[in-house]
């Protein structure tokens, strides 16, 4: 039939002329008449790929087509088409590729994902948007995203912003502030927009004020908390300036309703908030204070100020040095056997860093959260080791051998080690380090350098992980610092770092973690080595004509130099 599209049943010659066929076989006479070949009456089957092959809408209904594949198409409403829209999982993708980020995911474990599915409040949620959104603009140079991103970021800022200036901020619940401030201070981490962040640091510490401790003490606000924590940490070693966070309650009261759920990480916490008060004193340590009628004041007299000042400051600085001493010891207790080698046949990835530190075998760790905390605690021990070494170049040494010593001697295991031990003296620290075993920077950074070495290569164990680490790269950069001058070392580390796109290219470019490296002296890499500026020093302090005592004498309490009034015969410098 001529006129009704599929149900012709005429030659395919006629078909083609589109003329009425008369249906003779075996051929038509209608083509023999006019002088055509007759192609008969069999029918090709053509194949159509018909997700990205559209056809006209009339083709849809033939009969001879509408097997399954048409009829759920019918079934359905709509034709198949060329490319998939995705526009309505766009949010989805774009909060997957940021929660794919390990070191983002480990920094926000808990409350970063409940932020993401709307748990923690409207706020929360469009935060979370905003960092999916500009994240993944940003990764995958959509444009588009990146400015629906800052669109959502500004509605966010003035919402906070009016949040925080509500006069009964910290009366209804206002500590959920906590979680959205984090996600908008890491919106401009990615923008590398600092007037941002120093907004987003003043509305933390005033929220965390306000609200006081005893608001964390649930999760997820708990590790939110904690997270706080380390980011005023880092911008209080920045600035050298004491945070309101080193008070013993902040310390304490977030854990007081199950005080054995606070992991090793937030104890190391505990010792790295005191750092910044020490480096702001370190500060003005040899400041001249103003007295009446000065003209007369006797220079010894002035010495004798700046001298007891540091005695003080090496006092504080040997109690958190002893402290963090004490939590080694116990972590060692208590996960020490978690830490073996790897037996195959390893090498560092440089020769020459071969040559300089001889065989470094392979760390192996059971999770990745006792890598973490080895890190963090070489952290804080770079830290208080380059501060001394800073303020008394002769008698550092002294000082660290009486914090390892008493440390040994006072710790008790705090659990029950597998196997029993019937003294410190016992226990083996291989393949780490034993505390108070090296008085150089460097040993600590190579030994965050083999830990890290283990981490890069599990990356995947860290992103599930649920453990919190809120400082993951935060040792390393300090590692980084001491291992300046050293080629090798910087290669090994960027070519760590490179295993991973996310950790890739971090602080190569120069420059040293919160300024850590302005605190390593030559004396601190090399303490057998005096130079020539720690003669000098060593000229004037013998032209003062001080008989001072040594570190070595002093009370195996180092907490008693850290009151403001130590007994006299504690005040004391070396030479």
């Amino acid at each position: 039939m001529v006129g009704v599209a599929g149900r012709s049943k005429g030659c395919n010659t006629c078909r083609r002329r589109r003329v009425k066929c008369d249906e003779a076989k075996p051929q038509c006479y209608r083509c023999i008449k006019a002088g055509f070949e007759c192609l008969g009456y069999e029918r090709v089957t053509q194949w159509r790929h018909t997700s990205i092959a559209p056809r006209p809408i009339s083709q849809m209904y033939a009969p001879e087509l509408m097997d399954s594949t048409q009829l759920v198409s019918m079934d359905m409403g709509f034709s198949p088409t060329r490319e998939l829209n995705l526009i309505a999982f766009e949010e989805d993708v774009c909060t997957a590729h940021m929660l794919g980020n390990f070191v983002w995911r480990s920094y926000g474990c808990l409350w970063l994902e409940q932020a993401a599915k709307g748990k923690l409040g409207g706020l929360s949620f469009d935060a979370v948007r905003a960092l999916a959104q500009l994240n993944f603009g940003l990764s995958n140079r959509a444009q588009d995203l990146q400015l629906k991103g800052a669109a959502q970021y500004g509605r966010c800022l003035r919402v906070l912003a009016e949040e925080l200036g509500k006069d009964d901020t910290a009366a209804h619940g206002s500590q959920r502030l906590v979680v959205p401030i984090l996600v908008l201070m890491m919106v401009s981490a990615i923008q590398a927009d600092r007037t941002a962040a120093a907004f987003h640091l003043r509305a933390i510490g005033k929220v965390l004020m306000l609200c006081g401790p005893e608001a964390f003490q649930l999760q997820p606000l708990r590790n939110a908390f904690e997270a706080a924590r380390a980011t005023l940490l880092i911008a209080s070693l920045f600035s050298r300036r004491r945070t309101f966070l080193e008070e013993p309650h902040w310390q304490d009261v977030p854990w007081a309703l199950d005080p054995f759920a606070k992991p090793a990480q937030s104890q190391l916490l505990d010792i790295l908030v005191t750092i910044p008060g020490l480096l702001e004193e370190h500060g003005h340590v040899d400041d001249v204070a103003v007295y009446p009628n000065d003209d007369f004041l006797d220079p010894t007299f002035i010495l004798d100020e700046q001298l007891m000042r540091r005695v003080k400051l090496c006092g504080r600085i040997a109690a958190q040095l002893e402290r963090l001493y004490h939590w080694r010891w116990d972590w060692q207790y208590e996960y020490g056997q978690y830490v073996t080698v790897d037996e195959s046949d390893w090498k560092p990835n440089s020769p020459a860093l071969r040559g300089a530190y001889g065989e470094t075998p392979q760390l192996q760790f059971g999770r990745s959260v006792f890598a973490n905390d080895i890190m963090l605690y070489n952290a804080a021990l770079m830290w208080l080791m380059s501060l001394l070494w800073k303020l008394d170049p002769f008698g550092a040494a002294s000082i660290i051998e009486g914090c390892a010593q008493h440390a040994t001697v006072t710790s008790t295991p705090s659990s029950a080690p597998s196997p029993p031990v019937s003294s410190p003296h016992d226990i083996l620290f291989d393949p780490l380090s034993r505390p108070g075993a090296s008085f150089s920077l460097r040993d600590p950074a190579i030994e965050t350098c083999r830990v890290f070495d283990w981490q890069c290569r599990h990356h995947e164990q860290h992103a599930s992980s649920a453990d919190q680490t809120c400082l993951y790269l935060f040792p390393l950069g300090m590692a980084r610092a001491v291992l300046d001058d050293d080629p090798d070392a910087q290669e090994w580390i960027d070519s760590m770092l490179d295993t991973s796109p996310i950790t890739a290219g971090y602080g190569r470019y120069g420059g040293s973690v919160v300024g850590f490296g302005s605190y390593v002296t030559k004396l601190a890499l090399d303490p057998v080595i005096r130079t020539s500026e720690d003669m000098i020093q060593t000229t004037q302090a013998e032209t003062f004509n001080k008989t001072c005592l040594t570190y070595s004498t002093l009370p195996q309490d180092f907490s008693i130099l850290a009151t403001p009034n130590p007994p006299a015969n504690t005040i004391c410098i070396t030479p």
